[in-house]
């Protein structure tokens, strides 16, 4: 994860804490059951409004972060990074490559190297 990514998802987990603790100050007013005053009622009524802000710059957070991941697994697509492309290049050169039998390329591996030094008589 990019810093930049990580910066994005620490601004919306602080916007979601702060409505967390918003919401619930107002939950606990509200089940108090008291009367609210005309004072009371306008600063709930300025706190929702400000947390109908918060939740607008959170989904545009989202929207950003969505769209870095999105941009970020193209790179990594067209590079080969996360396709797989690149990740088994060392398979070529294990023993068994393609569903070969090891033993009988090793014996044939000696076979073509005494016919070269003379072991075998065929021309």
């Amino acid at each position: 994860m990019t810093q930049t990514n990580q910066q994005i998802l620490n601004q919306i987990s602080q916007l979601a804490r702060q409505l967390e603790q918003q919401e619930s100050l107002n939950a606990e007013k509200l089940q108090q059951g008291q009367e609210i005053s005309a004072q009371q009622q306008q600063q709930m009524a300025n706190g929702e409004q400000n947390a109908a802000q918060q939740l607008n710059q959170m989904q545009q957070l989202i929207q950003q972060y969505q769209q870095l991941n999105q941009a970020q697994q193209g790179f990594q697509s067209s590079t080969g990074a996360s396709s797989g492309q690149f990740t088994n290049a060392q398979s070529a050169f294990q023993p068994g490559f393609s569903g070969t039998n090891t033993d009988e390329v090793r014996q044939q591996n000696q076979q073509s190297a005494q016919n070269q030094s003379g072991g075998n008589t065929f021309s």
